[in-house]
């Protein structure tokens, strides 16, 4: 038996088909369900320094008192500003990120950045930095995710190095380190996302790609990375090493974001205080 169907037929067809499509809201809901899930922490700074919601600790700690929080002005609202004399802005890493010790494991942190680059007085300002504490300082080159900028040539850079078990070449570097440029203008926003893969399998299939404005620009492996880290100790921290600029928008998930995830972030559809906030909801 064969069905035909008329012309009006067809098109109510399609009819239907559009309202339960738009009734289930298509890929930017997906999208939203799939970041809702799995965000950890969020910290928009729209009512103070706080996360507005977190899996772990949501408490702000500061190296010291300089830094200025704004409530205006950033994405959409509210925002931190460091200045020359600034420490670190520091929040626990105990349930705020993912990490296992024994199998492998994935993630991603995103943030929005402004800066003017000429002001730099540092060669390597670091605005971002997750990595072991060893007496009162932390590390660069031990077990470390870390986003910085180069001065000397203008470029925006995302390490991962591994437990320390030599110092580092140019090779490591080279092997680790992705280096794009960043002749950013002073007044402008720019967002960053670091995604990684596969930390701590123990194979050469870790991964990691850094995002500016939505788009790829590198990534690293697949290698090796052996990451031992104490998560009683382990702080996110922002402007680790004088960072002279702004920051908003701090989210942290616990998986690798996909490329349309991290182009969602850029201009979110949904308030983004909206989406990431799960109290009560969290077990």
């Amino acid at each position: 038996m064969s069905f035909r169907f008329s012309h009006l037929t067809r098109v109510a067809l399609a009819l239907i088909f559009l309202l339960i499509s738009t009734a289930c809201g298509g890929p930017e809901k997906a999208i939203e369900g799939s970041l809702r899930a799995h965000v950890l922490f969020f910290s928009n700074f729209e009512k103070g320094v706080d996360a507005l919601d977190s899996a772990g600790s949501p408490l702000a700690n500061f190296d010291t008192a300089n830094t200025n929080h704004l409530k205006e002005g950033g994405n959409p609202d509210g925002y931190v500003s460091f200045n020359a004399k600034a420490g670190a802005l520091n929040y626990a890493g105990k349930g705020n990120l993912s990490y296992s010790a024994n199998s492998a494991w994935s993630g991603s942190i995103t943030f929005w950045l402004k800066t003017d680059m000429a002001s730099f007085e540092s060669n390597y300002p670091e605005p971002f930095h997750i990595g072991k504490k060893t007496g009162a300082g932390y590390p660069w080159d031990d077990a470390v995710i870390f986003v910085d900028f180069k001065k000397a040539d203008n470029t925006l850079r995302l390490g991962c190095y591994p437990n320390k078990t030599q110092e580092i070449t140019d090779q490591i570097v080279a092997d680790r380190v992705i280096s794009v440029p960043a002749n950013w203008k002073a007044n402008q926003w720019h967002h960053v996302a670091v995604t990684w893969t596969n930390f701590n399998s123990g194979k050469p299939d870790a991964e990691w790609a850094l995002y500016v404005d939505g788009a790829k620009a590198g990534q690293k492996g697949p290698i090796q990375q052996n990451v031992a880290w104490d998560l009683q100790n382990l702080v996110m921290r922002f402007n680790h090493d004088k960072y002279l600029g702004q920051i908003d928008e701090i989210a942290a998930f616990d998986k690798a974001l996909t490329a349309d995830e991290i182009k969602y972030l850029t201009a979110p559809k949904q308030p983004l205080n909206k989406l990431f906030y799960k109290k009560g909801e969290r077990k």
